[in-house]
């Protein structure tokens, strides 16, 4: 198999992924969808993305259950649905809180893909879209983002080496070890065991241990052919052109 014939196919799947989230992001923005959950759902949601939708004021006494078996912060309910339309008061002016809001909500049903760690342009793909187009600019995106963070809705916000402005919209605490390699990490969005050995003078174990925690919190993905051998992606750091 080519090179290009490999880029091609990476292309095509990441189409496919934006198209698979697109599609979760509308079926779960379906205000119907959300006012009809059982408590079951809610739980599930609960466990499986850190937050509680909590739009049917009926389902209180679920929710408070939930949150609290769970450990969900107070901030983690969403108890209104944000649209894009929303976003936008009297259609022209940007609405920096409700912003911010309508990126967590997008970003909280990509976890399993992105492991919650995101760049502000990767943000503003999120959110660019139906009447936001045009409307919104990275400032606006970065802006929001920072909101959230102050009011304790995402754990952390940091810039790496590279000046590259990244969130963690999920509490996955990095260590020492995993923030290094995050710092190494090129334009490309690829990196390898040997570049985190010559780069940080670690042993292959010390890498590999690191990288494949990286792997389990879905920040990075394991890329493997006969000509590059074993890479590892980070899409979420990989720079747009």
């Amino acid at each position: 198999m080519g090179i290009r014939e490999i880029e091609d196919r990476n292309q095509m799947r990441e189409l496919m992924r934006k198209k698979a989230a697109e599609l979760r992001m509308k079926r779960l923005e379906t205000k119907t969808e959300i006012t009809k959950m059982t408590k079951d759902k809610l739980a599930e949601i609960a466990k499986k993305h850190g937050v509680i939708i909590a739009l049917d004021p009926d389902m209180q006494e679920a929710v408070e259950e939930i949150r609290k078996r769970y450990n969900i912060p107070k901030e983690r309910i969403i108890k209104e649905q944000i649209t894009e339309e929303s976003v936008l008061k009297r259609g022209k002016k940007v609405q920096l809180d409700r912003l911010g809001m309508l990126a967590y909500q997008r970003v909280m049903l990509e976890k399993q893909e992105t492991g919650g760690l995101l760049t502000i342009p990767d943000i503003f793909d999120r959110v660019n879209t139906g009447v936001l187009q045009g409307n919104i600019t990275m400032e606006d995106v970065e802006k929001a983002v920072k909101m959230l963070k102050r009011n304790k809705i995402i754990p952390e916000i940091r810039t790496l080496e590279s000046g590259v402005l990244i969130a963690s919209f999920f509490p996955v605490q990095y260590t020492k070890d995993q923030a290094s390699i995050l710092n190494l990490v090129k334009d490309d969005g690829v990196i390898n065991t040997g570049d985190v050995c010559k780069e940080l003078n670690w042993t292959v174990e010390r890498a590999e241990r690191a990288l494949q925690n990286l792997v389990d919190t879905r920040v990075a993905r394991i890329m493997e052919t006969f000509r590059t051998g074993k890479r590892y992606f980070f899409p979420s750091l990989k720079l747009k052109k």
